[in-house]
C-alpha cells in the first residue's frame, strides 16, 4: 500500500504543484486589480475628502491603493465656530510622492502674494511660471493659487470680507514628496513656519510639469467654486481652466505684442524715445488684474535710429489692480515707499516736490534735491504715477511708469535737471492717460471712471 500511495502521490506532484502556482499568480493578479487593496477604500475617500471640494475626475488616476490614504483638514466650512483663518485647510496623500494640498480663506488683509508690476510681468524673479487663462493667479511655490470675489460675504471670519483666496498643490510622484505642504493639522501660529518649509521643498524639485500646473489650477478652482456656491456668493462660477501658459521667456514669446498693449507705440506716445518698441504683458486675462510694459528695442533700432539721448524715455510700464488686489498692490509699493507722499515733509502733498520754476531756478543755482541724483548703483531708476478709479464696480488702483536712459559707469552719478525732471512728468501723465483711453486696453474692458490722480513718486536709488 505504502508503494501505492506513492505512486499516486508521484503522479498528483505536478497537478498540486500548478495549482499552487497558478493561485499565487491569481493572488498577485488580484492585488494588483484591487490597488494593493485600498484603492476602493481610497477612491470613495477622494470623493468626500475636503469637505467634498476636490474634482474627482481629475484627481482619481493619482490615487493609489498600496496602503490608506492619510487625510488632514480642519476649517470652519467643516466646523462652523472653530477658531481658525481658514475655511478649508485639507491634505490627503497616498504615499510615493502621490497627493493633494488644498487651502481656502477669506481674506482680510492682502493677497500672501506678490502682485507688484513685475511680478505680474516677471513672475517668479524672471524664470518664469504657470498661468491660466480667465484665472485670477499663478502657479507658486506652494502651487496654483487663485482670488476671487464673494459679493454676499464670506462667513466664518470676525471681519467681513468679500475676497476669497484658494491654493491647490497636486503631487504625482514626480518630486519625492508626499502630497502636502505641512500647513495642515497645525496650529494657526506654525502655520507661517511650516510654509516656508514647504516652499524650499517646492523650490528644490523645480517648476512642475504643464500637465501638473493645470491640474493644480483646476483643483484650485473646483474648490472655489464649491465653497462660493455653499457660501451663497452670488456670482456664477469661474470657468474651469482648459490650458495653462509657460510664462518663461525661453519657451517663446507668450506676453509680447500683446493686443492690449498696443498703446505703447514708439511712433504715437509723445514723450517717449521714437522708433521700434517690444511690448510686453501679463497672461492671466483676469477682470482683477492686468499689467503692460514696454521698451524700446536696441536691436531693432539699430542702424536705424539714434540712440536716445541722456533722460529719454526707453521704457514704460502701467499696471491695474481692483478689490484686495489694488489694495495689496499699494501697500506692497508702500513698505517699500513707493507710493504717493511717502516720507513728504509736513504740508508737501504728494505731487507738489516743486513747480517747474522752482526746480529750473534750483538747477541753475546749482541748488540739488537729494531725489536729483541718480547713483550708477540704482536698480531701475524711474518716475511713476498713480492713480485711483472704479472699474466694474470696485476700486481700482493704477500705476504706470517712466524709465529714462541714463549712461553712467561704475560709481558714477547723474544729474537731473528741472527741465528734464518736468519733460519726465509730462510724459508720465501723458502715459497714463493713453494707458486709461486705449481702445484695447484693460481699463476700457474694465469699464473705469471716476479717475483721481493721486501723485508721482521719484525711485531713482
Amino acid at each position: 500500500m505504502r508503494g501505492l500511495w506513492g505512486r499516486v502521490w508521484q503522479r498528483r506532484t505536478p497537478l498540486v504543484v500548478l495549482m499552487a502556482v497558478v493561485g499565487i499568480a491569481g493572488t498577485v493578479l488580484a492585488t494588483r486589480d484591487s490597488g494593493g487593496g485600498h484603492l476602493a477604500a481610497n477612491q470613495a475617500q477622494l470623493r468626500k475628502a475636503c469637505d467634498g471640494t476636490l474634482p474627482y475626475g481629475d484627481l482619481e488616476r493619482l490615487v493609489r491603493g498600496e496602503r490608506p490614504g492619510k487625510l488632514r483638514e480642519h476649517g470652519t466650512m467643516l466646523a462652523p465656530g472653530q477658531e481658525s483663518r481658514s475655511l478649508l485647510d485639507c491634505s490627503l496623500s497616498w504615499g510615493d510622492g502621490y497627493g493633494v494640498t488644498v487651502h481656502a480663506e477669506a481674506l482680510v488683509s492682502d493677497v500672501p502674494q506678490a502682485v507688484e508690476t513685475r511680478d505680474l510681468l516677471e513672475p517668479a524673479g524672471g524664470h518664469g511660471t504657470f498661468v491660466a487663462p480667465g484665472t485670477t493667479g499663478q502657479y507658486g511655490k506652494r502651487g496654483a493659487w487663485l482670488v476671487t470675489d464673494c459679493l454676499g460675504g464670506l462667513g466664518g471670519r470676525v471681519r467681513p470680507t468679500t475676497d476669497l483666496y484658494v491654493t491647490a498643490r497636486v503631487t504625482d510622484g514626480a518630486d519625492g514628496t508626499d502630497g502636502t505642504d505641512g500647513t495642515d493639522g497645525v496650529d494657526e501660529a506654525d502655520e507661517t513656519d511650516a510654509a516656508d518649509d514647504a516652499d524650499e521643498a517646492t523650490s528644490r524639485s523645480g517648476k512642475p510639469d504643464r500637465a501638473t500646473a493645470l491640474l493644480g489650477f483646476r483643483t484650485a478652482v473646483q474648490v472655489a467654486n464649491v465653497l462660493t456656491k455653499a457660501q451663497h456668493c452670488g456670482s456664477g462660477p469661474l470657468t474651469m481652466p482648459r490650458t495653462v501658459v509657460d510664462t518663461d521667456e525661453t519657451h517663446g514669446a507668450p506676453g509680447r505684442a500683446l493686443r492690449k498693449c498696443e498703446w505703447i507705440d514708439g511712433s504715437s506716445l509723445p514723450g517717449i524715445a521714437s522708433g521700434t518698441w517690444t511690448t510686453l504683458g501679463d497672461l492671466q486675462e483676469s477682470t482683477g488684474l492686468s499689467a503692460c510694459a514696454g521698451e524700446w528695442d536696441t536691436e531693432k533700432n539699430a542702424g536705424r535710429r539714434p540712440r536716445p539721448k541722456q533722460w529719454q524715455v526707453t521704457e514704460v510700464e502701467a499696471a491695474s489692480w481692483s478689490g484686495v488686489l489694488g489694495r495689496s498692490a499699494y501697500d506692497s509699493y508702500e513698505r517699500e515707499g513707493h507710493v504717493p507722499g511717502w516720507g513728504a515733509q509736513e504740508g508737501e502733498g504728494p505731487s507738489e516736490a516743486g513747480s517747474e520754476a522752482d526746480s529750473d531756478a534750483d538747477a541753475d543755482r546749482g541748488v540739488l534735491r537729494q531725489g536729483d541724483r541718480v547713483s550708477s548703483y540704482a536698480g531701475r531708476p524711474q518716475l511713476a504715477l498713480w492713480a485711483r478709479s472704479v472699474c466694474g464696480g470696485r476700486s481700482t488702483y493704477h500705476r504706470v511708469a517712466v524709465l529714462p536712459e541714463i549712461q553712467l559707469g561704475d560709481g558714477e552719478t547723474a544729474v537731473i535737471s528741472g527741465k528734464d525732471r518736468t519733460r519726465l512728468s509730462a510724459t508720465a501723465l501723458t502715459v497714463l492717460d493713453r494707458y486709461l483711453d486705449a481702445e484695447d486696453g484693460w481699463p476700457a474692458s474694465a469699464d473705469c471712471r471716476d479717475t483721481k490722480v493721486l501723485g508721482e513718486v521719484e525711485q531713482w536709488h
